[in-house]
């Protein structure tokens, strides 16, 4: 195996290097970073004594543009835009380990199901009929995928997650008794998205819950039957989001939040950590509190 160079990684983000193309061995936070070892600086002046110390024992620095190496620094400087994102897809294009291609010998995958050569199936995992899992898909161990669910291409399910299962739609009968609607819409979850350990997206009544392309939701996060999530939306942890609710692209919605059903959030809104929001948020608005109310706008 060729050896990993600084000029590798600068050439991945097609990135200036200063100092030396030195071989990269392992990533390391800043603080511990020590030669030949890739970390990354954000602010140059908050942790200028970790840069320099991480400089001087010969680490490859991911940093600011225009940031400059110290005197008598015998590392290097690989210098991007946003070095905490570059640091980030440099771990997972070169170090992070990759799920092996396949089905476990433990998991249940229905003869109806379809599962691309390049997914990857986990242990103890069950794919219900009529399941899609496209290309380059992991879904880990112990996950309920349900029938007629669509995995897109490169997404990631991790363990314990259930997708497709009934949702909680509740009527009652002539008698006055409680029964459960059926729900056969199913989920499509999109490209590149992420749904975290124990978290349920629930099917849709009679069209498919749909969560859109690079989309990440974290752990112990509630998705109701039919909601419809876009492009690029973080939903953190433990955040419950009521059915029907419209999620335009780029929201993010904090830890412990809570959406009633029917409501839409607006494109590039933002909803504070323990938030509930019974009305819904126009876009590029922030909302904080129970009721969520404004606070102002979202700047990114």
């Amino acid at each position: 195996m060729t050896a990993l160079m600084a000029q590798d990684i600068a050439s991945d983000f097609a990135a200036e290097l200063v100092g030396a193309n030195a071989v990269v061995s392992a990533p390391a936070p800043l603080l511990d970073a020590e030669a030949r070892q890739l970390t990354f600086v954000g602010d140059t002046a908050r942790f200028a004594e970790a840069f320099e110390r991480a400089s001087l024992a010969g680490a490859v620095v991911l940093a600011p543009l225009g940031t400059e190496l110290p005197e008598g620094a015998t590392g290097s400087l690989i210098l991007v835009e946003n070095p905490r994102a570059a640091f980030g897809q440099a771990v997972a294009r070169h170090f992070a380990p990759k799920a092996a291609a396949g089905v476990a010998d433990t998991a249940r995958v229905h003869p109806t199901a379809r599962v691309h050569e390049s997914a990857h199936i986990g242990e103890y995992t069950v794919v219900r009929e009529g399941a899609v899992i496209e290309a380059h898909a992991e879904v880990r161990d112990h996950v309920v995928i349900g029938r007629g669910v669509v995995i897109g291409e490169h997404s990631l399910v991790k363990s314990h997650a259930v997708i497709g299962e009934e949702g909680f739609g509740i009527e009652k009968d002539a008698d006055g008794n409680n029964f459960h609607v059926p729900h056969i819409g199913s989920v499509r979850l999109g490209a590149h998205t992420e749904i975290g350990n124990f978290t349920t997206v629930c099917s849709g009544t009679i069209a498919p819950t749909v969560v859109g392309d690079y989309t990440k939701i974290d752990d112990h996060v509630h998705i109701a039957h039919n909601c419809r999530i876009g492009r690029n939306v973080i939903i953190t942890a433990c955040a419950e989001i009521s059915g029907s609710v419209v999620i335009e692209d780029e929201v993010w919605i904090g830890p412990n939040a809570s959406v009633i059903q029917g409501l839409t959030l607006g494109k590039d809104s933002l909803l504070g950590i323990g938030a509930v929001a019974v009305k819904s948020v126009p876009e590029n608005e922030v909302r904080v509190g129970n009721p969520a109310k404004r606070l102002g706008d979202n700047k990114k």
